[in-house]
């Protein structure tokens, strides 16, 4: 089980936790100072309502157009070649490894100042080099993210990435909740050191002046067995770069197979959403619970890095540090 490590190398890095999991909710969400719904939206009932709504948010404060077109999926700041960088770049349009699988059924967030959308970041990282990259991260504390690995360190631009800015529930050039600016990130060594796939995930810890989860809340996260995380329809929200400049897609399918440390589905996602949330709801809780962390995938399906025991330990720790 590979040690923790975080961004700077002159902090003694905590001890690994040991909290075990006795209460699956015991990692509930919170809904933040904004409120939940005033009705429960369930991911599943939200797929008729997404396709018969039209117009985005009109709660939101506008702000300037950001060109993004040149930024590539996170992914390909550690997983790629320089050759494979360059032709990207010069395409404007990326070939994503985290694929549309057959018909595209994604459906675009438009309420995204609503919970739990407006828990979901759009990332925009600068890596150690200066280069632009994007990414997506959740909220799973007042002041903490989780994300992928590849997105806090970037093992062919340098290492860890310089700044990300934090945009949660964006809507294109809308940022109902603003932005903000961290540079405090945490991952483990099986990814840092190894760049080890199994152990693709991070944090992205906020400054004391932003507290984003007191304000919008965040989503609860679990450990589950294969039997349960194979019985599972899960959920994928996240800013993909095949689509209009940072808006939020959404698409739900059952778990296709399980392995220790990842699990996949057959579930609509595009480069951009590294990082972002794979959660599952419960009848008649309106809470979100994040099992593992979107990260990459293929043709036969796409996968997450799964929360396992260690990762779950990690994250407490790692929340405790900003609490």
């Amino acid at each position: 089980m590979p040690t923790k490590v975080k961004k700077s190398s002159t902090k003694k890095p905590l001890l690994m936790g040991h909290m075990p999991v006795t209460n699956k909710h015991a990692t509930s969400p919170e809904f933040g100072q904004v409120g939940r719904l005033s009705k429960p939206t369930m991911e599943a009932v939200l797929k008729a309502s997404l396709v018969a709504k039209a117009g985005p948010s009109k709660h939101n404060i506008e702000v300037a157009s950001l060109n993004e077109s040149d930024m590539l999926d996170a992914y390909w700041a550690s997983y790629g070649t320089d050759a494979q960088r360059a032709a990207l770049r010069a395409a404007k349009k990326a070939p994503m490894p985290e694929v549309v699988i057959g018909t595209d059924e994604r459906l675009q967030i438009t309420n995204t100042n609503e919970y739990p959308w407006r828990c979901i970041a759009s990332l925009r990282i600068t890596a150690a080099d200066g280069s632009g990259w994007i990414g997506t991260g959740w909220l799973v504390g007042p002041r903490i993210l989780l994300t992928a690995g590849h997105v806090v360190y970037m093992a062919d631009q340098g290492g860890w990435a310089q700044q990300i800015e934090i945009i949660p529930g964006r809507e294109g050039i809308t940022f109902p909740f603003g932005s903000c600016i961290a540079t405090d990130f945490r991952s483990v060594q099986g990814w840092t050191q190894d760049r080890n796939s199994n152990f693709d995930y991070g944090a992205i810890l906020l400054p004391p002046e932003n507290r984003l989860g007191d304000q919008l809340g965040w989503f609860g996260y679990q450990v589950h067995t294969d039997a349960e995380l194979s019985g599972f329809n899960i959920n994928v929200s996240g800013y993909p770069g095949d689509k209009p400049d940072g808006t939020q897609w959404l698409m739900f399918g059952p778990v296709k197979t399980t392995n220790e440390r990842t699990f996949a589905y057959d579930v609509d996602t595009a480069g951009g959403q590294s990082g972002g949330p794979v959660w599952i709801t419960f009848e008649g809780d309106d809470g979100r619970y994040g099992v593992g962390v979107h990260t990459n995938g293929s043709l036969s399906g796409n996968s997450a890095t799964r929360i396992v025991q260690d990762m779950f330990d990690n994250v407490i720790a790692w929340s405790n540090e900003v609490p």
